[in-house]
């Protein structure tokens, strides 16, 4: 895709998705060749190297498995792996859908063999930065990780602040999680285009979501554009989480609101609920709604997460993270994390995740400034 066309909805997302998105690893699938191996694929024959087909273009090596769950079972994998003593991770804001995600991670390794310990310290506040200033001054402790995304990418700009994502290393990044648009059960709303349609006669019709630059702002932003509404006009009520934002809609304080699709599921199932679209590509398994495409409107739009480590990290150590969250993600333990919160396997390892960085995050500073933020 043309980067001429990045500021339209799906431009933003398409264009740096197009960059680093790979076909999805099965745990559980077949003997692979070396000619299509990725990490924790089963193979063949014990000794055999598929050159090239490991993260950053190294090289992975068919083994018999000592520990995780194919323990016993022939797998391509990395010949000198080192398993991770601890992960101390940083996660810049409450409990939420960071948390989720670096408890995940580090579930899955410890499951798979691949992690001892692991800890976590919150620093919440403007947008991430907080939490992105905090990590950045640790020094000498290469067990130290911090769990960032698209809203920390939204973040920066938003409060103009003097930090730079890209400072850090980039380790990889692990998922996409999109967005669901919702509003009460009882709502008049029963469609989409009824919805957009009362929106462009009232663009201060309140609507909910995270914080001011976040991906539930920036995603609104967006529809708000696409359907030719100045997204600087929007009335866009800020909350500290998924769980206020659904408050705020089920008591009419809100007409509607957005948060990460997971997060509306109970109330949905529950019929409190109406979920009037999602911003995937595609319909989500197990969730009741159409995506935007299908109703007439261009866009997808998801909030991506990865992991950070410190700026001093040396460069035998960065390469085993890489490799060994790399090995995280062709395990059954992680891909049964990916089904169960609806997350997109949308995957970049080491060098790949910089260079994706590179595109999104000027990407994201455009949303940002067309919200009329950041200055």
């Amino acid at each position: 895709m043309s980067l001429k066309k990045v500021m339209t909805g799906a431009g933003v997302f398409m264009t740096a998705f197009a960059l680093v998105i790979s076909s999805v690893p099965s745990a559980n699938a077949a003997k692979v060749p070396s000619r299509k191996a990725k990490a924790g694929d089963e193979c063949g024959r014990a000794g055999m190297v598929a050159q090239g087909r490991g993260a950053e273009g190294s090289n992975l090596t068919c083994i018999k498995m000592t520990y995780g769950t194919a323990t016993g079972e022939l797998r391509w994998w990395y010949k000198d792996l080192r398993p991770l003593k601890n992960l101390d991770w940083v996660v810049p804001a409450n409990p939420g859908g960071y948390s989720q995600t670096s408890t995940a991670i580090s579930e899955s390794l410890k499951k798979e063999g691949l992690l001892s310990t692991y800890s976590s310290t919150f620093r919440p506040g403007a947008g991430g930065t907080v939490g992105l200033g905090f990590f950045q001054e640790i020094k000498a402790k290469p067990e130290s990780v911090l769990i960032t995304g698209l809203a920390m990418a939204g973040g920066i700009p938003t409060n103009k602040s003097p930090l730079k994502l890209e400072a850090s290393t980039p380790v990889a990044k692990v998922m996409r999680e999109y967005q669901a648009l919702v509003v009460p059960a009882t709502s008049k709303y029963k469609t989409l285009a009824a919805f957009i349609a009362d929106w462009k006669a009232n663009p201060k019709m309140p609507l909910s979501g995270g914080s001011s630059g976040s991906t539930d702002h920036q995603f609104l932003g967006l529809l708000a554009k696409a359907n030719g509404i100045d997204p600087k006009q929007m009335n866009f009520v800020v909350h500290s989480g998924g769980p206020e934002v659904i408050a705020s809609v089920l008591s009419g304080a809100t007409v509607a609101g957005t948060s990460g699709s997971a997060e509306f599921l109970a109330q949905v199932q529950a019929g409190k609920l109406r979920v009037l679209a999602i911003s995937s590509a595609k319909r989500l398994p197990g969730y009741p709604a159409r995506t935007l495409k299908e109703q007439g409107i261009d866009l997808v739009y998801g909030n991506w997460r990865g992991v950070m480590a410190t700026a001093d990290l040396s460069e035998t150590e960065r390469v085993n993270l890489v490799r060994v969250l790399d090995a995280m993600r062709g395990t059954a333990t992680w891909q049964g994390y990916l089904k169960q919160y609806n997350w997109d396997d949308e995957w970049a390892a080491g060098k790949a995740f910089g260079d994706f960085l590179k595109v999104e995050l000027p990407l994201v500073a455009g949303v940002i400034k067309d919200l009329g933020l950041g200055g």
